[in-house]
């Protein structure tokens, strides 16, 4: 199948902007369309039930608008669809975060991210988590060695070792790392792009040892190389085999562990770099784009592939975030509809975690932090995420302590289990005027930013040429300017500074020299435990595997329990080659 292009892509969607202005104006002029119409919708409210509220209110499940004609509800379903229905402009489902009787009607989104020193420190941690959440949900974040992949060992690096995440070098630690989550309710997030092969092959054994169906395994691993080249530099091949690793793993996940999403798609960081809202989504989506292409180049279905990328956005202070995950599910939906010809409409909906925003976060009058992330929580909800993780207050300073993880945990709870609104009534504020106004502000600068890639030739080809980093870095350049002018305004940072607090007394979490010398100690025990020769028996394989362009995925599930993550990064560099940014 030939590879479709952004522009392609933005003409089937201003084509179906087009048909829903022509059913609107059909809607005002056709009587039987009216009434086809109002009969069908009609239906939809009367199946729309009710409840009643603590405070003695009767209120729909759904909140729908009043339609005073038919052309209203033909513009109400073009443009946003009921939830669960396309464009999906309201929701991918038709009921969430709905508390109902007592009992909430999907999985509770909350998803709080976690990773510092060791595996045993983390995993602890993990159970600290999981008291406070009714869903097993987890997110690991990985120490810059690991995301490297480098070994605890490497002395070069010892400082390093299990700061900003947590450390994992062996097989091992894997089995430490996740003691007491191999189930199937469990669903775990690994943030790793450049080694996310070994680790999700490591997970996956693991999971196997502790009795787990790999057909019934929850989770994701990040695994985009496509962001790595855009904002974050932690790729370790080149882009082209780094895609070509993340297809391997991708097409073997397809028919061995259907419930897996082994990647997904980051927008997230391409914004904690610099990006704009609009930026953001454009980006985001075109490399989502990419990973179809390749994926259809190996023979895959796209209704298979559609069901399999789920995304991960920011949530910003910025008045975009209150519809630009709606605006992506849109183009997303027409894209997989209309332009690659995905029929189940499980490929056409765009699954997104969302993430508070890190770069909103300050040290001066740091439990400000607080407020700002609740306010980004706000606006990711009205977008009905799939997932969503709120940043800890103190993350300026310090991997959040645990006190800073519960109130950000607890914030989440707030929202859908305390507040009135989500929890009662779907769709509540999703499709007022100003919503409306950002919706298609957001889609248009989306379209837009497509075709300008396309004049490049694609996206890898822009990517090539430093188109989009060099958008980030604008971007970035500009929000640092009006930072400093006071145009863009932040509380204790440019306005009302007098007087203000320097958190002096902040706790910090210490990762101390012994649990530092105690990693290095385990890796190296750990390699001096096996058989060396059978160890570079298997690296043979996985470089003669590499060679003849074999899947990779599937040679490291055969060995990862005795190679380990830096064994295995070098011997596929020493085929591959080392990635180098274009500067």
């Amino acid at each position: 199948m030939l590879k479709m292009s952004l522009a392609e892509i933005a003409d089937a969607n201003e084509n179906y902007n087009r048909s829903v202005e022509a059913s609107v104006e059909k809607a005002k002029k056709d009587r039987a369309c009216q009434n086809k119409l109002q009969q069908e919708w009609d239906e939809k409210l009367r199946s729309i039930s009710s409840h009643r509220l603590p405070t003695g209110i009767d209120v729909p499940l759904i909140a729908v608008p009043r339609m005073d004609h038919p052309a209203q509800i033909a513009r109400y379903r073009g443009e946003w669809g009921f939830p669960g229905e396309f464009p999906y402009g309201l929701s991918i489902y038709p009921r969430t975060f709905l508390i109902i009787d007592g009992k909430r009607e999907h999985e509770e989104p909350t998803r709080i991210f976690a990773g510092l020193g060791s595996p045993e420190m983390t995993n602890e941690r993990f159970h600290l988590i999981m008291r406070q959440q009714q869903s097993k949900r987890l997110s690991t974040a990985f120490d810059t060695n690991t995301l490297l992949g480098r070994s605890a060992d490497n002395p070069d690096y010892f400082l390093d070792i299990g700061e900003g995440g947590v450390s994992v070098s062996t097989y091992q630690d894997i089995l430490t790392l996740y003691d007491g989550f191999f189930s199937d309710d469990t669903s775990i997030s690994m943030t790793i792009n450049g080694p996310s092969l070994w680790m999700t092959a490591a997970r996956f054994q693991a999971a196997r040892e502790r009795g787990q169906d790999l057909q019934k395994i929850r989770g994701t691993s990040q695994t985009d190389p496509c962001k790595e080249d855009d904002a974050q530099n932690e790729l370790l091949f080149p882009l082209d085999k780094s895609i070509k690793l993340a297809m391997d793993m991708f097409e073997w996940c397809a028919r061995n562990a259907p419930a897996y999403y082994p990647i997904n798609i980051s927008g997230y960081h391409i914004e904690q770099k610099g990006a704009t809202p609009i930026q953001q989504a454009a980006f985001t989506l075109a490399n989502g784009f990419v990973y179809i292409d390749a994926a259809l180049q190996r023979g895959m279905n796209i209704n298979s592939i559609g069901k399999r990328l789920p995304f991960f956005f920011t949530s910003g202070l910025e008045i975009e975030y209150i519809a630009l995950l709606s605006a992506v599910r849109r183009i997303w939906a027409v894209a997989l509809r209309d332009v690659y010809g995905a029929d189940d409409l499980a490929a056409q909906k765009l699954k997104a975690h969302v993430q508070t925003s890190g770069r909103s976060l300050y040290e001066r009058e740091i439990q400000n932090n607080i407020t700002r992330t609740a306010l980004e929580l706000f606006h990711a909800l009205l977008n009905y995420p799939q997932a969503l993780h709120s940043n800890s207050y103190d993350e300026p300073i310090t991997t959040p302590t645990e006190g800073a993880v519960r109130i950000a945990s607890d914030a989440q709870a707030i929202l859908f289990e305390e507040m009135g609104g989500f929890k009662d009534m779907m769709a509540h504020l999703s499709d007022g005027s100003g919503r409306m106004q950002i919706y298609h502000s957001v889609m248009k600068g989306v379209l837009d930013y497509f075709r300008q890639i396309d004049e490049f030739g694609g996206t890898l080809q822009a990517k090539a040429d430093g188109f989009f980093r060099d958008e980030i870095a604008r971007s970035s350049t500009l929000y640092d300017k009006q930072v400093h002018s006071g145009e863009r305004r932040i509380i204790a940072i440019n306005r009302y500074r007098e007087g203000r607090e320097e958190n002096k007394d902040i706790p910090r979490v210490e990762i101390s020299r012994d649990i530092k010398q105690k990693r290095s100690e385990d890796v190296k025990r750990f390699k001096s435990q096996r058989n060396p020769r059978e160890v570079k028996e298997k690296i043979l394989q996985l470089q003669n595997t590499a060679r003849k362009d074999g899947n990779i995925f599937d040679i490291t599930l055969q060995i990862v329990k005795d190679v380990t993550i830096d064994e295995w990064t070098r011997a596929l560099q020493e085929v591959y080659g080392i990635y180098r940014r274009k500067i």
